[in-house]
């Protein structure tokens, strides 16, 4: 006990920590709120930034701005009706009607305080949670974590977007890329193309800026972006208690949602958000109102959509399978610093583990602050057209690809994987599957090939053991349960679009 007292004493008594939790925080919201900039490509830029610090600043600060990415979606959801970010789609549908009545200031409170209140459920449940978890996983060997790996690469067909061919595809790219290198098992090279820079195969943080980064800016750069005045008066901006305590079962409803959504992988805030506003829908007196300004619709969708941060670590701390978009990119960046998720880290590196449920703490009581004494300056932000931060965006991603390991040919890779981001972005495919593919492709292959090494080879291996079996099964499950679903919703679409 005296040793866990000691460890959050120190992160949170650390002054680098908080620098850099609240740092995180602020660049979080504003990518928030800037349509068409995300908490993931916040998180990307963060990692070579944090690159020379110690893990729990570092951390910290990519929980920063994971967690205010998250919340900064819902300004531009009010004032302008253009989804800061996906999750926060619902958001627009009361907070925009509210916006247009002159409650814009009531409405921004309620989406901070519901984030606030959402993420403090899940980081609860996280706290709870993860360690019993992990203490189940720790005779985890290689057929169980290449039994994870699996999982986590069967998400490729949940985050595929309206196609799944292509986002199969953008996975199988993404599993190309991690086998760059020297092979695991025998040494011998691979597809190094006689350049001794990918020895160590493709680095993941030059790949990460490059996919999500890049693309993002030069659709800045060659669109169109409009921008709309934003007049905000701060007038009943805090809910009193009495409010509080009316909308109690809605916040603490769908931040259980939320969580419970964030625990499953690839599902995400935008699911849960959807989920959590029918849930207030239904068990609201006045159902009618949702769609023309109800707060409720509001808190609904903000609970939910912050309480995913919380769930989606829970098996990226225990099992290593990132929940959603900006945990996948959090993965690299855990890696990076030397840390691989998994029971194992809970034993070796349990001083991380307990920094990085401080600093997820301190990043929700910074998100609601920030919001609270700061949120006219962020609704400033959306005044500035989106491609003159571009410039800046771009110094940024080129010189944290950089500084990595000073070696100009992750600049070179940053580019040319992000010119490759955004060919595919303009062909409609994912980009989230060639990251799941380049982070858990390599993982896979070492676990598995390992796996039949140790037992000659025999592949009943992975159904001999009752843990690495489950998993397959669950897999496989969800694999099959995503493509009925999908084939089924496609015919359902040709079915309306004859009728129409």
């Amino acid at each position: 006990m005296n040793e866990v007292l000691n460890y959050v004493l120190s992160a949170v008594c650390n002054p680098t920590s908080l620098i850099m939790v609240f740092a995180g925080t602020c660049m979080g919201l504003i990518f928030g709120s800037l349509p068409g900039l995300s908490a993931t490509m916040a998180v990307a830029l963060l990692i070579p930034m944090t690159f020379t610090l110690e893990p729990v600043p570092a951390i910290g600060a990519m929980l920063g701005a994971y967690v205010g990415g998250m919340a900064g979606g819902a300004v531009a959801s009010i004032l302008l009706n253009i989804p800061g970010t996906p999750s926060a789609v619902v958001t627009a549908f009361d907070g925009y009607p509210m916006s247009k009545n002159g409650r814009a200031a009531e409405a921004l409170g309620w989406a901070a305080f519901a984030s606030g209140v959402g993420s403090l459920v899940s980081w609860a449940i996280l706290v709870f949670a993860a360690p019993k978890l992990a203490a189940l996983c720790t005779s985890f060997s290689a057929p169980e974590y290449a039994a994870l790996a699996f999982f986590g690469l069967t998400i490729i067909s949940t985050v595929s977007g309206k196609s799944m061919t292509k986002g199969l595809i953008a996975g199988l790219i993404g599993v190309v890329l991690s086998m760059a290198g020297t092979d695991p098992i025998w040494g011998d090279l691979r597809f190094t193309f006689g350049n001794y820079n990918l020895l160590s195969g493709v680095s993941t943080m030059p790949a990460l800026i490059g996919l999500y980064s890049i693309p993002q800016i030069l659709k800045g750069c060659l669109e169109k972006n409009e921008t709309e005045k934003v007049d905000v008066k701060l007038k009943n901006f805090v809910p009193s208690p009495k409010k509080l305590w009316q909308h109690k079962w809605n916040l603490l409803r769908s931040s259980l949602i939320g969580t419970m959504i964030g625990i499953i992988p690839a599902t995400g805030g935008n699911i849960a958000s959807f989920i959590a506003y029918d849930q207030a829908k239904r068990f609201s007196k006045e159902p009618e109102t949702f769609g023309k300004g109800n707060p409720d619709g509001v808190i609904a969708s903000e609970a939910a959509n912050n309480s995913v941060c919380g769930g989606a670590l829970i098996p990226l701390l225990t099992l290593g399978i990132p929940g959603d978009s900006p945990t996948a990119v959090l993965l690299g960046g855990l890696m990076i610093h030397g840390l691989t998720p998994g029971p194992a880290m809970f034993k070796e590196k349990y001083n991380v583990i307990v920094g990085v449920f401080c600093m997820l703490l301190i990043a929700t009581i910074f998100m609601v602050l920030l919001q609270m004494f700061g949120i006219k300056i962020f609704t400033k932000v959306l005044a500035v057209p989106t491609n003159y931060l571009s410039a800046a965006l771009v110094v940024l991603s080129l010189v944290g690809s950089y500084a990595l390991r000073s070696n100009m040919f992750d600049v070179l890779m940053t580019i040319a994987l992000g010119l490759f981001g955004y060919l595919m972005m303009k062909a409609q495919y994912p980009i989230a599957p060639a990251v799941l593919g380049l982070v858990l492709g390599s993982m896979f292959e070492r676990e598995f090939r390992t796996a039949l090494r140790t037992s000659l080879n025999n592949p009943l291996v992975f159904f001999k053991r009752p843990v690495s079996c489950t998993i397959i099964l669950i897999a496989l499950a969800v694999l099959i349960w995503t493509v009925i679903n999908h084939y089924r919703g496609k015919k359902q679409k040709a079915h309306s679009d004859m009728l129409i």
